[in-house]
């Protein structure tokens, strides 16, 4: 459908790449509130699952900082998150030697089992929905969305665009 008829404008939008960018946030948000209704079957939020998520696929330890930086929330966000995990038993913060203020965060058997269980609904989700699409055609998206924080990244001057 349409962007133009879901929201139900009463004429079409004038600037296509306008238009292009509104579909890309629409889009992302439809997706999100599907992640976030399967998600609460598991008393978890979003960003608490990305944590989980995240937690998962690093090779080294991760601070606190680490993972605000990558899921590009603020440290205020990120240390509320892991409160919240770690009242569940999901992740645990283990002190830095030789330093009280920082805390390298890993997930808990209980998180690892969590992630197991949710992990695999969620990818099914994911390809249900995008089925419509061609292993070659999601590449191509990719690169393009790539370009886009790419350039994005570019014109304001940030050397890294991992973070985006």
């Amino acid at each position: 459908m349409s962007l133009n008829r879901e929201l139900d404008l009463e004429r079409p939008m004038e600037d296509v790449r306008h238009e292009a960018v509104l579909n890309v946030v629409r889009t992302a948000n439809v997706l999100s509130q599907k992640g976030a209704a399967l998600f609460r079957h598991f008393d978890l939020t979003e960003a608490q699952f990305n944590v989980l998520f995240s937690l998962k696929y690093k090779q080294r330890k991760w601070t606190q900082s680490d993972l605000g930086r990558r899921l590009v929330v603020t440290r205020a966000s990120i240390t509320s998150v892991l409160d919240k995990l770690e009242e569940k038993g999901l992740v645990q913060r283990d002190a830095v030697p030789n330093n009280r203020r920082i805390y390298h965060v890993e997930l808990t058997p209980k998180g690892v089992a969590l992630l197991a269980e949710v992990e695999p609904l969620y990818r099914n989700d994911i390809h249900e929905v995008l089925g419509l699409f061609s292993d070659q055609e999601c590449r191509g998206l990719i690169r393009y969305l790539e370009r886009i924080r790419e350039e994005v990244a570019r014109r304001d001057g940030s050397a890294d665009v991992t973070e985006v």
